[in-house]
């Protein structure tokens, strides 16, 4: 005979709800030990679900996104690069200027940190579940020539129309 547990240890499974199904007891717990209600204790528990599922989908975002390296806004020493406004990145990390539809480019000598902010950015964009593509100006500019002398448009231009 199964019992009720049983049934819904094999539904979860069924459904592929495996956070739900690692961390059910654990939850079930945590809500009798809390007096917690029958939906607090659910939610609770679907929370494991969610939170699994947009680190996921944050590192799938990010990994489609190219950067060519992962560092955060955190990683940058604006000490080090004195020339660039932290309340302006900070500003940007907000994401407004998408809202606003309007676009970002650094310009400047190599090692000052274009690559680095850039990226920051996109990964912050990518967390919010933005669509984000890197390419750099170089690299873009020889696909926008190559679409445009008859032959087919490379891959990475046809990203660009979707973003």
């Amino acid at each position: 005979m199964t019992t009720n547990y049983q049934q819904l240890l094999r539904n979860l499974e069924y459904l592929k709800l495996k956070q739900m199904t690692l961390h059910l007891n654990e939850v079930v717990d945590f809500g009798v030990k809390n007096q917690m209600s029958f939906l607090d204790t659910l939610i609770k528990l679907t929370n494991y679900e969610i939170d699994l599922r947009e680190q996921n989908m944050t590192q799938s975002m990010v990994k489609v996104a190219a950067f060519p390296h992962l560092k955060e806004i955190k990683d940058f020493d604006f000490s080090f690069q004195t020339s660039v406004n932290q309340q302006q990145i900070l500003d940007f990390l907000t994401l407004s200027f998408i809202e606003q539809n309007e676009n970002i480019v650094f310009l400047g000598p190599s090692g000052v940190g274009k690559t680095h902010l850039a990226t920051a950015i996109g990964i912050a964009a990518a967390k919010k579940r933005t669509s984000t593509y890197f390419i750099k100006c170089h690299d873009l500019i020889q696909n926008l020539q190559t679409g445009t002398t008859g032959e087919p448009p490379s891959g990475s231009v046809k990203a660009l129309h979707k973003i």
